[in-house]
């Protein structure tokens, strides 16, 4: 589990870095926010199709070598596209490079988990979630600064030199979770087919759906071209504003992991999300303790994400591919979230955006109790 972290924390440093950087550069390169949600929006449109593939495949041939043949590289070559890149169609082919990275991540990480925790699944799962965002933080308050202060050159040449070292825990894990047989063709598609899973099984899936409405379009688009438009931050504060998100996600998360997920929790983290998002859009000098306010909500809702996909997927034969599946609806909407969030804002405001995400983050507490309380596995 020590290498897995490392992963994840190295992973997701890049990852958070680029979250920050890419809107921010395609800003700084005169693209209006609907273009940047354009650009954006490949990543989930890409990897919603690659995942469903890597999962059927790792449940034959076994999850380390997705980490060292795809991930690794995926990384390297996706920083090293940002670098380069000259026209909105580089960004473009950045964005399809990077969803195949963590496309190779996701689709085997929580199987990952599951093989090397029994029986403490969804505690390990929730806890490598909240490296992620530790990770997210330290990658996004790098990337600030690097901007604020070196460029965007300099910056991403660190997220570059960052990624290669990912190859060091992945090939210490290769012997660990490899099988021996050879992959097969038609087994692995036989095993995409959704038929034949439980009402719960695709109630979770509702479940991710709505946590992904509630965080994705305003994490990954409008907020830091919020922050750069509409308040006037530099790209320093825009990388210490996530970087304070990230810590506060993560730390509520890891220190709620022996708290109960009850009802009471979800009315917590129900109303402190509703209020914080309602207000954001026209909250002035106000925004950054409401955009806190939202971490906290969402890193106490973390908890709910990883188990109600643990008791979709207990016991289950290709619990890769059952992941995948899970992720289907989910994935959809964050594409169609990210790629109309900016032409919704353009035209709206970011108010009814930012409420919407309250709204969603509510529907998604809610049916995460429900699920985890009644529904049989």
């Amino acid at each position: 589990m020590k290498r897995i972290l490392a992963i994840t924390f190295l992973n997701y440093f890049v990852s958070g870095g680029l979250t920050l950087i890419i809107p921010l550069l395609l800003l700084e390169r005169n693209l209006n926010l609907a273009e940047i949600g354009i650009v954006i929006s490949i990543l989930p449109l890409v990897f919603l199709s690659v995942r469903l593939l890597f999962a059927a495949l790792a449940d034959q041939v076994g999850w380390a070598p997705f980490y060292l043949l795809l991930n690794w590289p995926g990384t390297f070559f996706a920083a090293t596209i940002y670098l380069l890149a000259n026209s909105t169609s580089v960004f473009v082919l950045g964005k399809i490079v990077e969803a195949v990275k963590e496309s190779s991540y996701w689709a085997v990480i929580r199987t990952t988990i599951f093989s090397l925790s029994p029986n403490q699944e969804g505690k390990e799962a929730t806890r490598n979630v909240a490296v992620i965002t530790l990770s997210s933080a330290i990658g996004s308050a790098v990337s600030g600064l690097g901007i604020a202060y070196m460029g965007f050159s300099f910056t991403l040449g660190v997220m570059i030199i960052v990624s290669t070292i990912i190859g060091i825990p992945a090939a210490l894990l290769w012997h660990t979770g490899k099988k021996d047989s050879r992959p097969k063709i038609l087994g692995a598609i036989a095993s995409l087919d959704p038929r034949g899973r439980s009402r719960t099984f695709w109630l979770v899936s509702l479940t991710l759906l709505m946590f992904s409405l509630a965080q994705y379009p305003i994490v990954r688009l409008l907020v830091p071209v919020f922050m750069a438009q509409q308040l006037g931050y530099d790209y320093a504060l825009i990388g210490a504003a996530f970087m304070l998100y990230n810590l506060t996600s993560s730390s509520v998360t890891l220190s709620a992991l022996k708290k109960p997920l009850s009802v009471g929790r979800v009315v917590i983290q129900s109303a402190i999300a509703l209020f914080a998002a309602c207000l954001l859009a026209n909250s002035g000098s106000y925004f950054l303790a409401l955009f806190l306010a939202l971490a906290f909500a969402h890193g106490l809702g973390l908890g709910f994400f990883e188990s109600v996909i643990a008791k979709a997927t207990k016991d289950r034969v290709n619990v890769s591919v059952d992941i995948g599946l899970l992720h289907i609806p989910m994935r959809l909407a964050e594409f169609t979230s990210v790629l109309f969030a900016g032409f919704a804002a353009q035209s709206l405001g970011y108010m009814p955006i930012f409420a919407a995400s309250g709204i969603f983050f509510m529907a998604f507490s809610v049916l995460s109790v429900y699920i985890l309380k009644t529904e049989k596995s």
